[in-house]
């Protein structure tokens, strides 16, 4: 229902005004709004394709930079922008969800308020121990939380982020509660329990680098599958964990574009990601490149909120 809603808004604009504005698409530079800071693996993912999407449509794609309040003011920003398709939000389906959840109040909807382009890759979240650490598997944790709730400590990368909410969908799941322990960040969080500051952590790919040096254990994968590069690596589900989560980013423009122009930069979006290039600086990043149409993306994203959205009530987390 939330994708037909936002189909109706993207067919507003009369036959004539949609021709002409996909006739001439793009005149003018296109801006990615991006609701992190530079230098993360998300703006790292967004420079790339803005420079491959840039090369196919012929015409400038920049990256602005506009973090804060959960992704929200970035997420507002272009929610609020022309309905032209020259404004576009790099979306995290989770975080988009989380924050929807936790934000009571937000000045757009976070289904409805997106026209959806394409996913541009995925990635997996690891459940982490030091390597001396005396919990063996997941198994072992969860046995662990269970004789003794609230014993356990996690790091994460921040209140309301994707891994946080892993860490407490693992809790529900199982009966069990941890100490979330929230840091400004992957890099410290993860520093966290290579000091044995916390039992373990939640992280993204950014903690590949302390796998491969053997620094880390990672106890399960979230994916639905195990992860192509840690074939070892038991999923949740197959540790007995009835939770799964793919960390996805995409693209999305403002709801009411016209779906020519929608189409125009799926195939550009499309190009890209399926470029050596991307493919090759998306591997080294951790993240598998992966564009879907915009009707799966657009489900992905209503398919979190509806996810998560429980979760955060559940737990009762707050900004």
């Amino acid at each position: 229902m939330a994708m037909a809603a936002a189909g109706v808004l993207m067919f507003q604009a009369s036959p004539e005004v949609r021709a002409q504005g996909a006739d001439v698409f793009p005149s003018k530079p296109i801006r990615i709004v991006v609701g992190y800071p530079p230098g993360g693996s998300s703006d790292n993912i967004a420079r790339v394709v803005a420079e491959r999407m840039s090369i196919e449509m012929n015409a400038p794609v920049v990256i602005v930079n506009r973090p804060g309040a959960g992704s929200t003011l970035a997420a507002g920003m272009v929610a609020a922008a022309p309905a032209d398709g020259y404004t576009l939000l790099l979306l995290s389906p989770g975080t988009n969800a989380v924050s929807a959840a936790m934000y009571p109040n937000l000045p757009y909807d976070p289904v409805k308020s997106f026209a959806p382009i394409s996913q541009l890759a995925f990635g997996p979240v690891f459940v982490l121990v030091g390597s001396a650490s005396p919990l063996k598997s997941m198994n072992n944790l969860v046995a662990v939380a269970q004789a003794a709730p609230g014993k356990l400590t996690f790091s994460h990368s921040g209140t309301g982020t994707g891994p946080h909410l892993v860490g407490e969908a693992i809790a529900l799941a199982m009966s069990t509660k941890f100490v979330h322990v929230p840091y400004a960040g992957a890099a410290p969080a993860t520093l966290a329990v290579l000091g044995s500051q916390v039992d373990f952590s939640i992280s993204d790919i950014s903690a590949v680098p302390h796998l491969q040096s053997g620094a880390l254990r990672a106890l399960a994968v979230s994916t639905p599958q195990r992860w192509r590069q840690y074939p070892n690596v038991p999923t949740l589900r197959q540790s007995g964990v009835n939770f799964d989560y793919t960390l996805s980013v995409g693209l999305v423009a403002t709801a009411g574009t016209p779906a020519e122009i929608v189409q125009k930069l799926h195939a550009a979006v499309s190009k890209a990601v399926a470029s050596p290039e991307a493919q090759q600086r998306f591997a080294t990043l951790g993240f598998e490149a992966s564009a879907t149409s915009p009707e799966a993306f657009g489900a992905m994203v209503a398919g979190d909120v509806a996810k998560f959205g429980p979760i955060v009530r559940q737990t009762g987390l707050k900004q």
